[in-house]
Order: C-alpha cells, then sequence, then structure tokens
C-alpha cells in the first residue's frame, strides 16, 4: 500500500510539474508575441468651434504643430496634439490664414489667402506677432509657404500680369522680396486648399496648379529657373486641377479633382517620376474622390478632402467619413485638420499606446 502511494505522488510531481512548465512556456511565447495593433484611425485632438475652419498646417520635431485658420485663427501644439494654445492674431480677425509654418517650439509663420494679403511672424511662441509683409492688391491671392531650411523659404500666390507671384526670404521669414515666379497660361491658377500645392523636396521647389490646364512647375535653383510639365488631372474648369502634393518613393504624388463635385472619382491622383516623361496613374487610387492634401509615409499614403479620409497600402481604404483639409507629417505623427475648428492625428500604434492617447486627451 505504501508503495502505491509513493507511486501515486510521484505521478502527480510529474504532472504538477510538466503543468508548471507548460505554463511557464505559455507566458514566455505571450510575452515574446508583439502587441496587438489597430490600423490607421483619425483621433480628434481639438475642437474650436464650428464657426472656425482650418487649412493652414504644419507639424515638424514630431510634436511641434501650428494650424491656421479663419478669423485670424493659430492653435499650436508642443506636445504631439495633447494641449493645444489657441488665438486669434490681433488686427487680423478679417484673415483666413491658410498656410502656415513651424521653424521649431517659438518661431511661426502665419499667410493669410485673399486680398488683403499679409505675412505674420512670431519668434515668442504667438505672444507678439509682426506683420511682416503687407500686399493691399485686389489681384493678389497667396497659396502657400515651404522653406529649403532655417533661413531660406518661399511664399507663392496666384498669377499676376502672367506669372506666378512669387516671395522669397533669406532670414527665416522676417523680411520678403518679390522675386519673379513660373511664368502661367492665360486661366492657369493653384489652390489654397491646404497649403501644399508649393514643396520643397529632393532640392526641388516645385508647384502645382489647376484651372484652364493643371501642370507642375519644377526649379532645381532655388526658383531662379523653372520647367513646367501636364498633368493628366481634371482640368479645364476653375474648380479642377491638382490641388496638392508630397514626395513619395522617389517621385511626386498629386492629388486634386474638382472641388464641385466632391465624390466624384475622376482620376483623382497621380504619381510623377521627374526623371520620366509622363506621369502614372495607380489602379487602386481609382476610386479615390476629390482630394484636397495627401501625405505619404513608411508604407501608407493618406489623403483627404471634403468627401472623407482614406489612405492605401495595397488597396485603398477609407479611414473616416468627415471632412479634413489638410494633412502634415511631424516626423512621427499625422496629423489633420478641417472644418468646424476640427484638429485630429492619424493614430496607427498598439491598442495599449492607442487608450493612452485617448486618456490623455480625456484629462485635459
Amino acid at each position: 500500500m505504501r508503495e502505491s502511494y509513493k507511486r501515486m505522488f510521484k505521478r502527480a510531481k510529474g504532472i504538477g510539474l510538466r503543468f508548471i512548465a507548460a505554463l511557464i512556456a505559455l507566458l514566455v511565447l505571450s510575452c515574446s508575441q508583439p502587441a496587438p495593433t489597430v490600423a490607421p484611425v483619425f483621433t480628434t485632438l481639438f475642437e474650436a468651434g464650428e464657426e472656425f475652419s482650418f487649412r493652414g498646417l504644419h507639424a515638424v520635431h514630431d510634436s511641434v504643430v501650428v494650424v491656421g485658420g479663419t478669423q485670424g485663427s493659430i492653435c499650436i501644439s508642443l506636445d504631439a496634439g495633447v494641449h493645444w494654445s489657441f488665438m486669434q492674431i490681433p488686427d487680423a480677425t478679417e484673415s483666413q490664414f491658410r498656410s502656415v509654418w513651424a521653424h521649431d517650439q517659438s518661431r511661426f509663420l502665419a499667410v493669410s489667402a485673399g486680398a488683403p494679403s499679409y505675412i505674420y511672424f512670431t519668434e515668442d511662441r504667438g505672444k507678439h506677432w509682426l506683420r511682416v509683409y503687407s500686399d493691399t492688391a485686389q489681384s493678389t491671392f497667396l497659396d502657400g509657404i515651404v522653406f529649403a531650411n532655417d533661413t531660406l523659404g518661399w511664399v507663392f500666390g496666384d498669377p499676376v500680369d502672367g506669372r506666378f507671384k512669387l516671395l522669397q526670404t533669406i532670414d527665416g521669414g522676417r523680411h520678403w522680396a518679390e522675386i519673379s515666379g513660373p511664368t502661367s497660361i492665360d486661366g492657369e491658377a493653384a489652390f489654397a486648399a491646404s497649403g501644399s500645392s508649393i514643396l520643397y523636396s529632393d532640392s526641388t521647389l516645385s508647384i502645382v496648379t489647376g484651372g484652364t490646364v493643371s501642370r507642375i512647375h519644377m526649379s532645381t535653383n532655388f526658383g531662379e529657373d523653372w520647367t513646367a510639365k501636364w498633368l493628366e488631372l481634371p482640368q479645364g474648369l476653375p474648380s479642377q486641377g491638382a490641388f496638392a502634393h508630397d514626395w513619395y518613393n522617389d517621385g511626386y504624388i498629386i492629388v486634386g479633382g474638382d472641388y464641385l463635385f466632391d465624390t466624384a472619382a475622376l482620376g483623382n491622383a497621380i504619381h510623377y517620376d521627374p526623371e520620366s516623361a509622363y506621369p502614372t496613374f495607380d489602379e487602386k487610387l481609382s476610386a479615390l474622390p476629390y482630394c484636397s492634401d495627401v501625405v505619404g509615409v513608411g508604407q501608407n499614403v493618406y489623403f483627404t478632402g471634403t468627401a472623407g479620409m482614406y489612405y492605401a497600402d495595397s488597396l485603398l481604404h477609407e479611414l473616416d467619413t468627415n471632412a479634413m483639409h489638410s494633412l502634415a507629417y511631424s516626423g512621427k505623427y499625422v496629423f489633420a485638420s478641417g472644418p468646424e475648428g476640427r484638429i485630429g492625428r492619424i493614430f496607427q500604434g498598439t491598442k495599449a499606446e492607442l487608450e493612452q492617447l485617448k486618456r490623455a486627451i480625456n484629462a485635459r
């Protein structure tokens, strides 16, 4: 009988040890598995109110974001959009800041579209704004701002007397001088829908246009000389053409369409390699509606317009049904701004990180 108990004890002990070993192996395996991730999802960060519309947007240094809008409004975040400072530039409440720029945590620029046209500059994070450029001509309409580095930058506008208006700064935006812009065709114009119709990338300054024709104008010597190429995008009407572009995979991805028919898929996105003669059309983007902005990040390309937000990997996906005007990549995050004073971030990461972001926003 005693021997039988001993055998039973040894058997139970063996089963227990095997169970503990299996449990440890399961725990090790679970720890080695990557945390569950979520597909790109849009998260609202801030809402200023339905009386504001935000088209100006720029992000830099992972966490610094500046947003510009109607009624002279400016929003600044220094922590990737968790907290925001909202302000209206004094004496500029009639201005629409459709183009903005952030150099760092303190120096920002805001460009107003429409007449009169102004450029404002601050170097103390918006405590004081200095009007550094003024143009009261009714023919002036400024469409976008871009910098090549901390000192050299440009602001461009619709054509005047057969040339696109082009301003240049060599001191970071404190002073501006007009230089000769690219020539235009009668009825050719640019759109200030997102501020992304001008771009500096890969040592090239570029501008995309619409209206009677849709073209890309490129300069490889800082705006001194220009070449132009036709784009296979909707064109011929004032509401049609290229609205925005971004540098992606050694070429441009250019978007637009017809903003009066914002749900129509008219062939609204193309790829353009400056080394080739012709732009190419990606079949997976054939269902894309009108787009006012685009940004390429990693394996994904993000699109936005008044019909909603989308992203493409190997397929085209709907991201959000709400209208947004502009996109910006900070080096880590993709931000978006749009109607009703809405600002958000496109999140891609683990579920735990998403919940952490939501808690931080709710705890403000």
